[in-house]
This record gives structure tokens, sequence and C-alpha cells, in this order.
């Protein structure tokens, strides 16, 4: 009877044991799932944009990459940190910041990133292009919100001293020839044009900020965002540009 006994002791620890390693197995597959279609829906915003402009012969538009490059062409150093207040205020580049209740994700330590930065709530970034060839880049997109509002964000290296030249040309790449870019300081450039994407209306914009990557040293980097999004949200693009651009001026 003894040797009964512990067999099923052993029988019903081991189907606990059983149990527990099946529920382990099923959270996982939730999880796992989720992110699978948080990084579709971040990919659909990039399948539902049109080709950027084809550009010069140096384009930086090429076959999709598998996520991050595993070696960076060069380490950007970090940032100064920025102590944003989330007030609303007219931002350095146009239109809103962030405003006071907005609710925001934080995007920290991104691989390649010299600066972090925060999202609207239902917001995701994932690494890498399936379009956009640059240093770094990082796809964003409203994953859960439903609007299909996304685009890119990252920095680009730019041959010192980063002149009008080399700015235009990666411009070119990241929104094509035929918006008007203007200068909203010596260092910022924004642009905001109508798109048309499936039949439906979209409003783009796109910001670049040249900045010295080393401390006291040339200007050598270009932080970029491009966003597109359904016309309602142009405030909620506009604040994301103004939080890069803001973070990476550090």
């Amino acid at each position: 009877m003894g040797g009964s006994a512990l067999g099923w002791g052993s029988l019903r620890r081991g189907t606990v044991r059983g149990r527990a390693r099946a529920a382990g197995a099923l959270v996982s597959l939730v999880v796992s799932v989720a992110l699978c279609v948080g990084a579709a829906a971040v990919w659909e915003v990039e399948r539902r944009e049109e080709q950027p402009g084809s550009g010069p012969a140096t384009s930086v538009i090429g076959p999709p990459p598998q996520g991050m490059p595993a070696a960076l062409p060069r380490e950007v150093p970090r940032r100064p940190a920025v102590l944003l207040v989330r007030d609303g205020v007219p931002g350095p580049v146009v239109g809103p910041t962030y405003g006071p209740g907005m609710r925001l994700t934080p995007m920290r330590g991104l691989r390649g990133m010299p600066f972090d930065f925060d999202v609207p709530e239902t917001w995701g970034c994932i690494g890498g292009s399936k379009r956009l060839r640059a240093d770094v880049v990082w796809t964003c997109a409203d994953e859960r919100g439903g609007s299909r509002a996304g685009g890119w964000i990252g920095v680009q290296s730019c041959r010192a001293p980063c002149r009008d030249t080399e700015q235009t040309g990666f411009r070119t790449e990241l929104i094509g020839p035929e918006p008007r870019w203007r200068a909203t300081d010596p260092a910022t450039a924004f642009t905001e044009s109508p798109a048309d994407i499936d039949g439906e209306p979209r409003v783009r914009v796109a910001m670049t900020y040249a900045f010295a990557a080393d401390t006291g040293g040339p200007v050598d980097t270009l932080a970029f965002a491009r966003l597109t999004g359904p016309p309602a949200t142009l405030d909620t693009l506009l604040s994301l540009v103004n939080e890069i651009r803001l973070r990476a001026g550090g």
C-alpha cells in the first residue's frame, strides 16, 4: 500500500507539473500571437506606403533587410537626456507637443538610437524597414488604436559638415522629390503634404535635424521622422515629430 500511495502522490505531482507546463505554454503562445499581431500591424503601415522617390544613383532605398543589421555602420553616442514637460505647447518644428493627460508609451534603449523617445500609448516600434535603408531605422505605428498611422524614425550619417546637398539627397530618399521642405531653424527642415493610399486620403509629415554626433565635432548626423496617417491624426503626428526633434537636440 505504501508503494501504491507513493505512486499516486508522484502521479498527482506530475499531473500538477504537467498542467503548469501546459498553462505556461499557453501563456507563451498568447504572448507570441500578440507580438506577431503587433508586428503585422506595424508592417501593414509600411505596405500601404507608396514607394519613395528613386533618388540619385547612391539611393539608400534597397531590398528589404531582415530587421536591423548585425553591425551598425557606426555607433552614435548617446544624446544628453532631456526632461520634457507634457503641456501641449507649440513645439520647435510645427504644431503641438504632447499635452497633459496624453497617454504615452516609452521607447527606451532601442538598438542604434542615440536618444529615447515616447510614442502614443497605442503605438509600437519594430527594428528595420522593408523600404528605407538607413544607418538606424525603426518602423513605428498605431498598432492598437486602429488609425493606420505610422512611419519611420531613425538616424542617418551625413558627410561632415553635412551640407545642404547631402541633406537634400537623403530627404529625397526619405519622402521623394516632390514635397517642398522648409527650414524651421538652422538645423531643422520640415515638410507636410497630402497623400492618397489605396484610395484613402492621408497626410504625410517629415522632419530632419542635423547635429554633431560628438560634442564639439562637425555636424555629421541626421535624426529623421517620416510619418503618415489620416488627416484626423495630424496633431498626433506633429507631436511625435516635435518629440524626436527635442530628444535629438539634447
